[in-house]
């Protein structure tokens, strides 16, 4: 629907909308952190390992896809080697390039992790029936991405 001919939504709906998804986010961190705690884990590392282990694997392009600063990205970075999780390589293709990777026990931390929240969050998740559920996993793909065409 063009720009011109959406309908006006009221303020109520926006703080709504606002409250309800910081209401969400806050019952999930809450049910996640501790989990993530007892692996030395926080959410950033988490995702910052996560996009690692789906190949994001030079500092610039983790930079861009979880939208940290450089210099905050470095200190995480920096924390996950000396916890054990992450090495730093040189990029045997461009030798100006770092690689990271992760080592086995960021693998199995990275993993681990995961499964707590896959079981912590499919608890929430399983409150709607699938069509409810695919319909609010499509709108918040689409409202997390701008650029993408209506």
């Amino acid at each position: 629907m063009p720009a011109h001919l959406e309908p006006e939504l009221s303020s109520e709906t926006v703080v709504l909308f606002l409250s309800s998804l910081w209401q969400m986010n806050r019952r999930i961190k809450q049910d996640i952190e501790p989990r993530l705690a007892q692996r030395q884990l926080d959410m950033r590392r988490f995702f910052i390992l996560s996009a690692i282990r789906r190949g994001t694997v030079y500092p610039k392009e983790l930079s861009e896809k979880l939208g940290l600063p450089a210099t905050l990205l470095s200190r995480y970075l920096e924390q996950l080697v000396q916890l054990g999780f992450l090495e730093r390589q040189i990029d045997r293709q461009d030798s100006r390039r770092t690689r990271l990777s992760l080592t086995e026990s960021g693998t199995q931390a990275v993993a681990a992790a995961a499964e707590d929240i896959k079981t912590s969050t499919s608890q929430r998740l399983q409150r709607l029936d699938p069509s409810r559920l695919g319909l609010l996993l499509e709108s918040m793909e689409r409202l997390g991405h701008p650029d993408l065409e209506r």
